[in-house]
C-alpha cells in the first residue's frame, strides 16, 4: 500500500472542507469593531433577559448582556448607544435602554440569517 495515499486523502479533505470552516467561523464569533445602525432593524427577545437577537439591514447579531437585563423582555423601545453616539453597536462599551432600566453589553456575536430566522420563530411562539 501506497504510504503518500492517506497524506493526500487528508489534504483534499482539507481543502474541500475549507470554505465550510470558514464560515463556521464567521457566525459566533465576537465582533471586534463597531457597526453603525441603521433605520432597518428588528429585535428579537430570546434567552430571558440575558440577551436579544438583532437584525440590522442583511447583518445579524447576538447581543449579550453583562448582567441580566430584565427590562429587555417586556419594553417597547429600545435604543442602543456606544459612548454617548446613538445606534452604535460595539462589542464593548455600548448600552442598550429600555423604558425602565439601561443594560450594558457584554458581547456581541454575528450569527447566521438562518440563526437570527429560527430564533424569531421560538420567540413568536
Amino acid at each position: 500500500m501506497n504510504s503518500r495515499r492517506p497524506l493526500l486523502l487528508l489534504a483534499a479533505l482539507a481543502v474541500a472542507i475549507a470554505p465550510f470552516a470558514a464560515l463556521a467561523a464567521s457566525a459566533g464569533e465576537a465582533i471586534t469593531d463597531c457597526v453603525d445602525l441603521g433605520s432597518d432593524q428588528e429585535i428579537v427577545r430570546a434567552g430571558g433577559g440575558q440577551q436579544f437577537f438583532l437584525r440590522n439591514g442583511d447583518d445579524h447579531y447576538r447581543v449579550l448582556f453583562q448582567r441580566t437585563c430584565d427590562s429587555i423582555t417586556m419594553t417597547s423601545r429600545v435604543e442602543i448607544s456606544t459612548d454617548g453616539q446613538p445606534n452604535r453597536l460595539c462589542g464593548a462599551g455600548t448600552r442598550v435602554k429600555t423604558t425602565r432600566d439601561t443594560c450594558r453589553v457584554g458581547a456581541v456575536e454575528a450569527v447566521t440569517a438562518e440563526e437570527f430566522a429560527t430564533r424569531k420563530k421560538r420567540a413568536s411562539r
